[in-house]
């Protein structure tokens, strides 16, 4: 029987998700290739492995070893979206966006391309471009309502805080609620009551913004963002009048949260009060 070479071997080891065997067995077929082509094709395969194992840096240098191999690479895209991928698990937003924005460039209609798409828009969302966050995110929302629920529901979460921050309360509220009812347990559920925390709050509804911040704490105990949770029910207090309350709640914020986002509002309530 005619022993297999080392690239049918990684492949194999690739096939099977045992990385960290695929990555050795590459680096040998690196050694046997005797092409540029070759080696091309390895590296790509070799930047897939080395993105399944979260060696993120190692993924960008090997898919760039095979573009400058083989500049007429046929799935440019494939190794651009990596890059971008790569780049977010690095924490570099900005490289991350050049180079999903190259990936779609080249083919935004795949079903592969339907992440690099909401990756991009997600991306945009964090950095508070809303309209193009937007427009990415519904581009893809039917693919995802259709092929990837859990993604569908975080896309539905950004898509109701753009519409918040554009000021078009109406339409997040409504995007909230259909968070809601399709949200599947209480985690989820838990972000779409916050995003109808700060419609309430946005509409003066204080007792009801307590409510849903109470709401979400049962649902969630370690709900991500308790800072945002304790402000909204402070400042809701004092809007209804309980300074009493606020001041509680106040304490508790400046001892939790010294240097948090919301110290200055905070402090600016409570120098109304004591004046």
């Amino acid at each position: 029987m005619e022993k297999q070479s080392s690239l049918e071997t990684a492949r194999r080891y690739l096939k099977n998700e045992n990385y960290k065997q695929a990555r050795l067995e590459y680096l040998n077929a690196l050694k046997e290739a005797e092409d540029d082509e070759t080696k091309a094709i390895i590296w790509a395969e070799l930047s897939w492995t080395f993105y399944r194992l979260q060696s993120y840096q190692s993924c960008i240098e090997a898919a760039n070893n095979c573009l400058q191999l083989n500049t007429d690479y046929k799935a440019k895209e494939d190794l651009y979206r990596l890059i971008g991928f790569s780049f977010i698990g690095l924490g570099d937003d900005e490289k991350a966006v050049q180079f999903l924005e190259q990936a779609i460039r080249i083919d935004r209609n795949s079903v592969k391309q339907q992440y690099a798409v909401y990756e991009l828009g997600k991306l945009y969302f964090k950095h508070q471009k809303y309209p193009e966050a937007e427009e990415l995110l519904n581009e893809v929302e039917a693919f995802f309502y259709q092929n990837n629920r859990e993604y569908w529901l975080s896309l539905l979460y950004m898509k109701g805080f753009i519409k918040y921050y554009q000021k078009d309360i109406d339409s997040a509220e409504k995007i909230f609620e259909e968070l809601l009812e399709n949200s599947p347990d209480k985690i989820r559920r838990a972000t779409a009551l916050f995003g109808m925390a700060f419609v309430a709050f946005e509409r003066k509804d204080y007792l009801k913004t307590i409510n849903l911040c109470e709401a979400i704490a049962k649902l969630d105990e370690n709900f991500y963002d308790k800072e945002t949770l304790g402000f909204l029910t402070a400042a809701s207090f004092h809007y209804l009048g309980r300074n009493d309350v606020f001041e509680k709640y106040y304490q508790q914020m400046i001892k939790k949260f010294p240097d948090g986002r919301y110290r200055q509002e905070l402090d600016l309530i409570k120098s109304k009060i004591n004046n």
